[in-house]
């Protein structure tokens, strides 16, 4: 399995960055820019540049927005292609659970249901736990 980081900016840069400074390098994570008088077009050349070095491959490109720009650009590929999932909400912990899924059992068709775990543990309230704990040390 392949991952391409997309968002605007260098957001997909710096969490590339922020990713390897956490869990090292993995060969098969790649992270594109989108920059400002950029469109669709030359963001599809750029997720191209990338797929057509491993065309045989699955590839899940993850975007900071869904229905933004790189997730649009995605989602066109990905419906002319079926070894492309897009996913939206660049994240650090969505991009680790990602990279150290097990794809000998998951596949691009059923990555995303795979990240039940992350989808309802990876946004916290630190006043709504501490409430929470503060409630069951009072029990």
């Amino acid at each position: 399995m392949n991952f391409i980081l997309s968002g605007h900016g260098n957001v997909a840069i710096e969490m590339k960055k922020s990713i390897e400074m956490i869990a090292g390098k993995y060969l098969n994570l790649h992270a594109i820019t989108f920059e400002p008088g950029e469109g669709i077009e030359s963001l599809q050349d750029k997720y191209l540049k990338i797929i057509n070095q491993s065309e045989n491959q699955q590839f899940i490109i993850i975007t900071d927005i869904f229905s933004g720009s790189p997730y649009n650009a995605a989602a066109i590929l990905a419906l002319k292609r079926r070894n492309i999932e897009v996913i939206s909400g660049l994240s650090l912990p969505l991009c680790l659970e990602l990279l150290n899924s097990d794809y000998s059992l998951i596949n691009i068709e059923n990555a995303f249901e795979q990240l039940d775990n992350v989808k309802l543990d990876f946004i916290k309230s630190f006043k709504s736990l501490s409430k929470n704990a503060c409630i069951e040390e009072d029990l």
